[in-house]
C-alpha cells in the first residue's frame, strides 16, 4: 500500500447536495467571495491549502458519482500529498512540531486515502466517498488541538447539525425543524464570527427562512428551502481555501 502523508480537511458534499459541476469552482469562489480564514499566519496552513483543494474536489466528485473527475482529482491529490511527504520527511513546521499525535493521525489518514484507490478507478464511488469522509474528524482534531481554526473547521461543525435539519425538512417535519434549529443557529453563529462574507450570509438567510416556514407550518415548502440551504452551504464550502 502506498504510504502518503496527508494534511487535509473535508466536509460532506453528497450527490444530492447540488448539481453544480466541479469545473464551476472558480465561479463559486467569486460568488461566495471567500478565502481561508485563520487566526494567524501559518506555514502549515499554506501546505494544508496546497492539498485541500484537490482533496475536496475528489470528495465532491465521488459524491456526485463522476468517475473521470474522481480519477483526475484523486491523481492530483496523491501528487500533492507525495510532495508534502518529501517536505515533511525530516522537519515538521513549528505549528505542529510538538503534536505527539500528529504522526499517528497521518498514518491513519494515509491508509484511508490509499485504500480508496480501487474504488476511485473502477469500483463503487459511493463507497470511496464514505471512506474519504473518515478523515474529517481526524483533521478537525489536529487543527483544533494545535490552535489552527480555519473557516473550514467551523463550516464542517455546522454541517453535521445542518444535515439533521435538512433531513427533517425533507421529511416535511416542521416540529423537528424547530427542535433542531437552535443548535444549527448556534453552530452558524460560530461560522459568522469568523466570516461575514456574502456566501455565509446566504446560508443564514436560508436557515432562517427554513425556520420561519416551519413556524408557519408550511410543511410542503420545506424540502425546496432545504435544497436552497444545502446549495448555499456547498458554495461556501467549495470556495473555502
Amino acid at each position: 500500500m502506498l504510504t502518503i502523508l496527508v494534511v487535509a480537511f473535508s466536509g460532506c458534499t453528497e450527490k444530492q447536495a447540488t448539481k453544480e459541476p466541479i469545473q464551476d469552482k472558480n465561479n463559486t469562489i467569486k460568488e461566495a467571495g471567500i478565502g481561508l480564514q485563520t487566526a494567524n499566519a501559518s506555514s502549515f496552513l499554506e501546505d494544508f491549502n496546497s492539498i485541500n483543494d484537490p482533496y475536496k474536489k475528489t470528495l465532491f466528485a465521488t459524491g456526485q458519482g463522476q468517475r473521470n473527475a474522481s480519477i483526475s482529482n484523486y491523481e492530483n491529490l496523491t501528487d500533492a500529498l507525495t510532495k508534502l511527504q518529501a517536505k515533511y520527511k525530516d522537519n515538521l513546521p513549528s505549528e505542529i512540531k510538538s503534536d505527539k499525535q500528529f504522526s499517528g493521525d497521518m498514518m491513519n489518514v494515509s491508509d484511508i486515502v490509499s485504500g480508496v484507490k480501487d474504488e476511485i478507478y473502477s469500483g463503487n464511488l459511493t463507497d470511496a466517498h464514505a471512506k474519504l469522509e473518515e478523515v474529517r474528524p481526524i483533521f478537525q482534531q489536529i487543527l483544533t488541538r494545535n490552535g489552527l481554526l480555519p473557516l473550514s473547521v467551523a463550516l464542517v461543525d455546522f454541517h453535521d447539525t445542518m444535515e439533521l435539519i435538512l433531513d427533517a425538512a425533507n421529511n416535511k417535519d416542521a416540529a423537528k425543524v424547530l427542535e433542531i434549529y437552535p443548535k444549527a443557529d448556534e453552530k452558524l453563529r460560530t461560522v459568522e464570527s469568523i466570516s461575514e462574507n456574502p456566501g455565509v450570509k446566504a446560508i443564514r438567510t436560508n436557515l432562517d427562512d427554513l425556520m420561519n416556514l416551519a413556524k408557519e407550518n408550511k410543511s410542503d415548502e420545506l424540502p425546496a428551502k432545504a435544497s436552497d440551504l444545502k446549495a448555499s452551504y456547498v458554495k461556501v464550502y467549495l470556495a473555502t481555501g
